[in-house]
C-alpha cells in the first residue's frame, strides 16, 4: 500500500487554476541539491514535481536533459538513494504531488514489484515510464496500481483518437502530453489548440502539456488549451549554469511561471 495519507484521485490538484508539473533529474548535479530544488519548487507553488531518474542513454530527451543525466549519472545516483531522497521530501510535504518517471530498463534491473513496493512507500503518486508502450505494461501497470499508485501515460502530438482513447481507459491521475521532439516543438500553437480541443472531449483526466516551456506567457498559452504545463528542460538548464544563486533562479523562474498561470483563473 502507499504510503500517502490522501487518495490518488486528490494527489493531483484542484483544478481551479491550471496544473503547474516541473521535473528535475535526480542527482544533477547531486542529490542534496535535488532535494533543496524539490523544496524550492513546492514553495513556489508547483502541483507535481516529476523526479526523472537518470539514464546513460535517454533518448527521448533532449540534449539539455541529456546532459543534465549525464551529470547525474557521474555522481553513480542509485536507486535507494532516489527513494531516500523521496522519502525524505515527503516527510516534511504531504501536499505536492510527486511523479517519477524511469527508462523500463531501470526498473527492470530493480524489478518491478519491487520498484513499485519501494515507490509507495516513499510516497510516490504516480510513475512515467517514457519507453514502455501501454500495450506491454501489464505487469509494471498491476504492480503500480495495486499499491495505490498511478502509471501516467504519454500522448504524442502524432495520437490520433482511438489510440488516446485506449490511453485514456488505461490511464489514472492525469495524462501528459508530449508536445516536442528533444528540444523542437512538433505543432505550432494553433494546431495544438484546435488538437487540444478535440481530444478533451475524450477523458475527465486532466491534461499537462509538455511544450518545451521556456516562459511564463509561453505557459499561459499553452495553459488556455490544457489543464496545465510541463517544464523539464528549462529548469535543468538553469540548473546546469550553477553558480551560487542556483536556488533564487529557479524560484524566480517557478514563480513566474506560477504567477502567469493562476491570471488564466482569475
Amino acid at each position: 500500500m502507499n504510503n500517502r495519507l490522501m487518495p490518488l484521485e486528490n494527489a493531483f490538484p484542484r483544478r481551479d487554476r491550471p496544473l503547474l508539473m516541473t521535473g528535475l533529474v535526480a542527482g544533477d548535479p547531486v542529490l542534496e541539491a535535488t532535494r533543496g530544488y524539490m523544496d524550492v519548487l513546492a514553495e513556489q507553488g508547483v502541483d507535481i514535481i516529476e523526479v526523472i531518474v537518470p539514464f546513460s542513454d535517454p533518448a527521448y530527451h533532449g540534449p539539455v536533459l541529456r546532459r543534465a543525466c549525464d551529470r547525474a549519472m557521474s555522481e553513480k545516483v542509485a536507486w535507494d538513494e532516489i527513494t531516500d531522497l523521496l522519502r525524505d521530501f515527503r516527510r516534511s510535504n504531504d501536499e505536492t504531488a510527486i511523479v517519477v518517471s524511469s527508462y523500463f530498463n531501470r526498473i527492470l534491473a530493480r524489478g518491478e514489484q519491487r520498484c513499485a513496493v519501494e515507490l509507495a512507500a516513499a510516497g510516490v503518486d504516480g510513475v512515467l515510464v517514457v519507453d514502455l508502450p501501454a500495450e506491454e505494461s501489464g505487469t509494471f501497470k498491476r504492480e503500480v496500481e495495486q499499491r495505490e499508485m498511478a502509471l501516467i501515460q504519454t500522448v504524442a502530438s502524432t495520437t490520433g483518437k482511438q489510440r488516446f482513447r485506449k490511453l485514456e481507459r488505461e490511464s489514472r491521475g492525469v495524462l501528459v502530453w508530449s508536445g516536442h521532439c528533444g528540444s523542437g516543438v512538433t505543432m505550432d500553437l494553433p494546431d495544438f489548440r484546435e488538437r487540444l480541443r478535440d481530444l478533451r472531449n475524450y477523458t475527465s483526466l486532466p491534461i499537462v502539456a509538455s511544450m518545451n516551456i521556456e516562459t511564463g506567457e509561453e505557459a499561459a498559452e499553452v495553459a488556455q488549451s490544457a489543464h496545465g504545463v510541463l517544464a523539464s528542460s528549462a529548469l535543468a538548464w538553469l540548473i546546469e549554469g550553477k553558480g551560487p544563486n542556483v536556488e533564487e533562479r529557479l524560484s524566480a523562474f517557478v514563480a513566474d511561471l506560477r504567477s502567469h498561470l493562476d491570471a488564466i483563473a482569475e
